[in-house]
Parts: structure tokens; sequence; C-alpha cells
């Protein structure tokens, strides 16, 4: 059982002020947003409250920037009706950031500002009530629609008096409206599951976009990676949404390819895209999408592309994993790492004889029993790199590192790999090499995985040659080559990428989850740093980008 006391936790306490402030005002919207129906109603009043106690000590600016970074995940009726009688732009960023049902909607509907309620107008959309003339949903507009029975077409569905736009924001939804609201909206979802599904309101001629399908979507986004333009309906689901970073928990968003297309202003196909929102635009999409450029300045101003459905063969292939499998991996491999840290240290101090004299044997089981300990351990962690790859979690790569520092770094970590293996391995530079755009621990971890993987396909007494160089251009990339070892000459790309790959005859130095993990991790990894891993029948070259700095020559050197 897990007990979400997350908000409860955020409350206790004074009055922050200062930054303080603004950051539990953001914790508290983000909170009561995402999931309105884990929280008690008291919970709800309480956060709404902190927010009222908030408002004079956090600036517009910051509240706005909050609300914008919901975007697609404010789930919480009562939360939008405090937040759309707000100031002018941050009820236009709380609809923005809406993701209700229509029959949720339809109840908060006649509790929004004025303002809310023209935006929903605007966008097509209109509240239908019932033959008692309580809110049933939201509908879009339609010409020939009918009025309900016993109305005229110029009358107006009956509902509470606009919100007086005068005076604070938060005293127009507290007391009675939101109590009333959060009530009526706790009661929904408890009998939700026992109501027989909803027919379309229209049929025939009169569609109704939101329960249509949509294969395809062209949009354009600014230069901060900003949607600011789509093709046909509903735009609002979808303008404002960002492909620059990676989606966060259930939220919208690219994968970690697709960020890091962004970043590296590179052309990005197929790329992994989640939009929430409207029903017709909610789930999973393929983006493909080039960047384009001013003609006069050659400054870069975003994006231009398409978002499409996958297709059967992509749904059957993609291996993503949801957020509760994704959490208790991650936690079971957690809790498989104390155990292991753990042996590998008392193994440790008999090899060592740290708490006196232990015989040879005694030592040499001591060190067989680290070495495996160490190579679960690592498997654990390929296996964690990889669930974080696949969500879009793992934290974005900064800063440069030298090619250097690198092959440095790769002869101590792969030396008794290729003495066990008796493998010779010759790497070679087109000197000057501009240095890596990654951090150090980032192109160690991809480059250690392939040369690891590489060393174990080889024969005894082989040799790898790998080379690396520079390419000059809009966007630099350093391009390394490696030769394919022998006992993976003749295999496929498309074999050696798959997961359950191994190699006949593997021994004790062989990943633990198979060459085919391995390599699907390197181009994966490469793939969310901007990169790629290609597999030609001569030669693996794995590209990387590269520092822009200045203009260098090309001269070879060993």
């Amino acid at each position: 059982m897990r007990f979400d006391d997350r908000l409860t936790t955020v409350l206790k306490g004074s009055l922050p002020e200062g930054p303080a402030a603004a950051t539990q005002w953001r914790q508290v919207i983000d909170l009561l947003a995402q999931k309105p129906g884990d929280l008690a109603n008291q919970d709800v009043q309480a956060g709404l409250t902190r927010l009222h106690d908030l408002h004079e000590l956090v600036s517009e600016r910051d509240r706005v920037a909050a609300v914008q970074s919901l975007s697609g995940r404010l789930r919480s009726a009562p939360l939008l009706v405090y937040l759309t009688a707000d100031t002018d732009a941050i009820c236009d960023a709380a609809m923005a950031a809406a993701d209700l049902t229509p029959e949720i909607c339809a109840d908060a509907f006649p509790r929004l500002s004025p303002r809310a309620r023209d935006l929903l107008q605007t966008q097509g959309f209109a509240l239908v009530v019932d033959e008692e003339g309580r809110p049933d949903s939201l509908s879009p507009l339609s010409a020939t629609t009918p009025p309900p029975a016993g109305r005229s077409a110029d009358e107006q569905p009956a509902m509470e008096p606009p919100v007086d736009d005068a005076g604070d924001p938060a005293a127009r939804v507290a007391g009675s409206q939101i109590s009333a609201l959060v009530e009526k909206i706790a009661d929904y979802q408890k009998n939700r599951s026992a109501e027989t599904p909803r027919s379309p309101l229209h049929d025939g001629s009169n569609k109704n976009f939101l329960f249509e399908s949509l294969e395809s979507v062209r949009f354009e986004t600014d230069e901060t990676g900003t949607i600011n333009w789509t093709e046909g309906p509903p735009k609002g689901a979808i303008v404002g949404v960002t492909i620059a970073q990676p989606a966060f928990d259930e939220g919208p968003g690219p994968d970690a390819y697709g960020a890091a297309a962004f970043r590296q202003r590179m052309p990005m196909e197929n790329a992994r895209m989640r939009l929430c929102g409207a029903a017709i635009v909610t789930g999973d999409w393929r983006m493909s999408a080039i960047p384009y450029f001013s003609e006069e300045t050659g400054r870069f101003e975003g994006y231009r592309g398409i978002m499409r459905r996958p297709n059967m063969a992509e749904d059957a292939g993609h291996s993503g994993i949801d957020v509760e499998r994704r959490e208790q991996l991650q936690q079971l491999i957690h809790e498989l790492r104390t155990p292991l840290n753990a042996v590998i240290g008392f193994s440790e101090i008999i090899e060592q004889q740290l708490f006196g004299p232990a015989s040879f044997e005694y030592r040499s089981l001591a060190r067989n029993i680290m070495d495996e300990a160490r190579r679960l351990l690592a498997g654990f962690e390929d296996l964690d790199i990889a669930v974080k790859v696949d969500s879009g979690q793992l934290p974005e790569s900064s800063g440069t590192t030298k090619a250097d520092w690198l092959f440095e770094r790769m002869t101590q970590r792969l030396q008794g790999l290729t003495q066990s293996n008796v493998v010779d391995l010759n790497i070679s530079k087109a000197e000057p090499v501009r240095p890596f755009a990654l951090d150090g621990e980032s192109v160690e971890r991809i480059f250690a995985r392939l040369l690891s993987a590489a060393i174990i396909s080889c024969e005894h007494g082989e040799t790898l040659k790998g080379e690396l160089r520079t390419r000059i251009g809009l966007h630099p990339t350093n391009q390394f080559t490696l030769s394919r070892p022998s006992r993976i000459k003749d295999i496929a790309e498309s074999v050696l990428l798959d997961p359950s790959q191994g190699i006949d005859g593997d021994g004790g130095e062989s990943s633990l989850l198979g060459l085919g993990f391995s390599l699907r991790l390197v181009r994966n990894l490469a793939q969310s740093a901007g990169g790629s891993l290609t597999i030609s029948r001569e030669n693996i070259a794995l590209t990387l980008p590269a520092a822009a700095i200045s203009k260098i020559s090309v001269r070879e050197s060993e």
C-alpha cells in the first residue's frame, strides 16, 4: 500500500517568503493538478487556501511560468476555476494546460471566469444541458444542432451568475462553490465506472471532432521549440507544447532522441512524441521534422514537421515501459544494488586480508565472488540506464570532453578486459579533433559499452582498429569508426541489435544482458545525445556531437 502525503508535507510549517513562496506555490499547483482523484476534499480545500495566502507573495511572472509548466497535466477542475479567476495571462495559461473530460469540464463551466468561458466559445465549444437544465457536457458548436426541448434558440442555459472580475481571485472561487464542485467531481469519479458509456452527442452530418480520429498533424515551432501553429483542430491541445524537453511522467513531449535532436538543431525522423488533452490527440505519435533558418540572417527560427500515429509494426515493436512498471523495476534494481555492494565490500576485505591472514584458496574464491558481483552490478546499471533512456528520464548532458582524456580513461578501464581476451586495441585520431559536446560521464558511458562489447566479440589474438575524426559542417560531429570483430563479421545489423542476441561460446567476461542489449543501449544512448550508431559490413560507426569552435585543418597522427 502506498500513501501519498506529499501535499500535506508541503503545507506543513509557516507561510514562506521570498523565493521559497514561489517554490511552494509551484509545488502546490503541481500536486493539485495531476491526480485530483487521489486527494480528499479537505486536502483540495487546504491547497487552494494556501494558494490564496501565497497570492500576494508570488509575482505574476512566477505564477504564469508555474502554470505553463503544467501543459497538458492540469486535471483538477477546482484548480482550473481558481486559476482562471486570476489575471488574463494566468487564465490563458491555465486553459491551455487543462486536460479535463467533457463531463467534468461541464460541471466547472458555470464557475469559470468570463474570459475562460469566452476562450472555450472562441474555440468552438458550448455547454450542453440535459432535459432538466443541468450541465451535461461540452460540445463543439453546430449551426444545425437544434436547441434543447422547451427552449428557444436565443435562450441561454440556466447557470450561476458570472464571477465578478473585481477583487482577489481566490475570493471569487473560495467557499461553497469550490466545496460543491469538489464534491460533485468526487461523486462523478466514484460512480463513473458503473455508468454506461455515452454515445457521441452528434451524428451523421454534425461530426464532433472530439470523437473523430486524427492520423497526422502538421506543425511549426518557434526558436524555443514551442509549437505555435498546427494545421486543423484542435489547436488548443497542441499549440504551446514543447519539443525541446523530454516528456515528464504522464505529460506531453518528445522522447530523449527528439529533445537531443532539437538541442543540436538536427533533423529528426520518427521520434516518439506524446500529446495530452483532447481525446482526439491524446496518446503516442511519431514525429519527423527539420529545422528552418532565416533566409536573411541565417538565424535558427524553429522546426517544421509532421506528427503521425504509429503503425501496427511500430506499436508491436515498441518496448516502452509504463510509469508503474518503470517505477517497480527501478525500485527492484535499487534493492538489488544494496546487497551486491555489501558482497563486493566483504569480498575485498577477504581478498586484501584487511581483518587478518587468509589462505590463497580462500582469497581466490573471494576474488571470483567479487568479480561476479561486479558483473551483476554492471548489468543492473545498464538495465537502469536503458529504462531511463526509454522513458526520457536520462539527465541532459552538458559541457565538453576532450578526446585525450576519454582515451586515457578507456585505457585504464579496458586494460584488464583486453588482456584476458588477448585482444589489441589500436585507436588513431585525425588531428586536430574537437572536444565532444557532452560531459565526460556520458561520453565514457557510451564508449565503454561499445568497446567492451567489441572486445568480447573478438577472437584471441585479434586486433581491433578504431579511428576518430571530426566532421566539419553546420553541426560538427565526431565520428568514431571501429572495425567489426571477426565473430560478428557476417551477422546482419537487425540481428545484432536484437536484445536476445549473444555470441556462441560467451565466457564469464561477456555482458550480463547479451551483446544485442549492449549494442542497442549504445545506439539509444547515442541517439539521446544527438548522435547515431550504424553498423556496416566492415565497420561500426559511432557519431556524437562535437563542440563548435574555430576552423581546423586535418593531419593524420597515431
